[in-house]
C-alpha cells in the first residue's frame, strides 16, 4: 500500500482542469456553522432568559448584580455570534443542496462516509433511487 500527501497552497493545474470537466468541486455545506451557530444561539438565550433569577433569593444579595451582569454578556455575546453563524450556515447549506441538484452524478460520489464497526471501520455510500 502507498500513499502520497501533497501539499500546495493552490490545486496544480490537471486538478483544475478535472474539476472544471466535473463541474467543480462542491460548496461547503455548512453543516458545521448549523451546529456552532444552533449550540452557541441556544445556550446564549438560556443565558438572557435565565438571567432575572441572579435578582432572586436563590442568589446570595452581594453577588447578584456580578451574576447578572455576567449572564447578560455572555448571553448576548454568545447569541450575537450564534445568530450570524446560523445565517451563513443556512445560506452554504443552500447553496451546496443547490450544487447537489444540478450535479447529480457528481453529488453521488460525495455521499461516501466512514462508520466504526466492531472490527474497525467500514465505508459507506448513501444513494436513493
Amino acid at each position: 500500500m502507498s500513499a502520497a500527501v501533497t501539499f500546495a497552497s493552490n490545486p496544480a493545474f490537471a486538478q483544475e482542469r478535472a474539476n472544471e470537466l466535473l463541474g467543480g468541486r462542491p460548496p461547503p455545506t455548512g453543516t458545521g456553522m448549523l451546529v456552532t451557530g444552533s449550540i452557541m444561539t441556544g445556550v446564549g438565550a438560556v443565558n438572557l432568559l435565565t438571567s432575572p433569577l441572579c435578582k432572586t433569593s436563590m442568589v446570595p444579595r452581594d453577588t447578584q448584580d456580578v451574576c447578572l451582569g455576567t449572564s447578560l454578556v455572555l448571553g448576548g455575546v454568545l447569541t450575537a455570534v450564534g445568530v450570524p453563524l446560523l445565517l451563513v450556515g443556512v445560506s452554504r447549506h443552500n447553496d451546496y443542496v443547490e450544487w447537489k441538484r444540478q450535479h447529480r452524478a457528481l453529488a453521488a460520489l460525495t455521499e461516501v462516509g466512514i462508520t466504526p464497526t466492531a472490527g474497525g471501520a467500514a465505508l459507506t455510500w448513501n444513494a436513493s433511487f
